[in-house]
C-alpha cells in the first residue's frame, strides 16, 4: 500500500491505514461507517458486497474492525450476508432491526465451541416492537429497546455508550447508512473503491426510501486521506464537528 494523500506519498499497511484510535463524543460513541463501491457507485454485486471486495479490502475491513467495540448492521445486510460473530476482533455485533425481522437462525447468533462466557449479540429494536419475534431471540441476542415505531438511533448510540462502547464501526446497509447521515451521527467515512463497474440498478452506500423520509441535507466532510494498493483506492472523510 501506497499513501498518496495527504503527501509525500509513503509505503504503509492496513494497521497503520487504519489511523489511530478515535475519540468518543461526551454523549455518545464515535461512529465509522465503512463501505465499498464499483466505479459507477454500486454497493453490492447481486444483493452482496463480496463481489466488490478483494485481498486490500478485506485487509482494510479487519483493520478497521479492529478499532471497534461495536460493529453496527443492517438486518437486511446480516441476513443476505449470513453474519457471523467478529473473530478476528473483540467488537460486539449489534443488528439494527425495528420490525425485528432479522433471521434468528443467522450464524451471529450460534457462536462457536470456546465462546460460551463471550457476550450476547446486540439487535437494536423499538419500544413497541413484536413480542413473538422478540421471544424468538431470547437467549441468543440482547434486545436493545429505543423509539417508538422507528428505532432512535441517537438514543441507540448512547445506549451502546452507557455500555463503555467508544467506538462504533457502521458496516451497512444503505437504509442503515442513509438514516445515519440524515441524523449527522457520522463522525466518519471509509469507501474502498473497487476497480470495476456493476450498473444502473445496484444499490448506492446510502439509498432511502422512495417516499423520500430520509433526505439527507448536505453535511461537509473533510479529506483525511487516500491510499492505494494496486488498482483499489481507500479514502477517509471526516466530519467537522467545530
Amino acid at each position: 500500500m501506497h499513501r498518496l494523500y495527504p503527501l509525500p506519498s509513503e509505503a504503509t499497511d492496513a494497521a497503520h491505514a487504519a489511523g489511530p484510535q478515535r475519540v468518543p463524543h461526551a454523549d455518545r460513541p464515535w461512529l465509522m461507517l465503512n463501505m465499498v463501491a464499483s466505479i459507477d457507485g454500486a454497493a453490492a454485486v447481486d444483493g452482496v458486497s463480496r463481489g466488490l471486495s478483494s485481498e486490500p479490502d478485506k485487509a482494510m475491513f479487519g483493520a478497521l474492525r479492529a478499532q471497534a467495540d461495536v460493529i453496527l448492521v443492517g438486518a437486511r445486510t446480516a441476513n443476505a450476508e449470513r453474519y457471523r460473530p467478529a473473530r478476528r476482533s473483540r467488537a460486539r455485533i449489534a443488528v439494527v432491526s425495528g420490525s425485528l425481522s432479522v433471521d434468528p437462525d443467522l450464524p451471529l447468533f450460534s457462536p462457536p465451541q470456546g465462546r460460551s462466557t463471550a457476550p450476547l449479540p446486540l439487535v437494536v429494536t423499538t419500544d413497541d416492537a413484536d413480542d413473538g419475534a422478540a421471544d424468538r431471540l431470547a437467549g441468543r441476542a440482547e434486545l436493545v429497546r429505543a423509539g417508538t415505531g422507528s428505532v432512535d438511533l441517537l438514543g441507540s448510540l448512547r445506549h451502546l455508550g452507557r455500555l463503555g462502547t467508544r467506538v462504533v464501526l457502521c458496516e451497512g446497509g444503505p437504509t442503515l447508512n442513509a438514516a445515519l447521515l440524515a441524523a449527522d451521527l457520522v463522525d466518519e467515512v471509509n469507501l474502498t473503491h473497487a476497480p470495476l463497474t456493476v450498473g444502473a440498478h445496484a444499490p448506492r452506500i446510502a439509498a432511502g426510501p422512495v417516499d423520500g423520509s430520509l433526505a439527507t441535507p448536505s453535511r461537509a466532510y473533510a479529506l483525511d486521506h487516500v491510499i492505494a494498493h494496486d488498482d483499489v483506492l481507500f479514502v477517509r472523510w471526516t466530519r467537522s464537528r467545530s
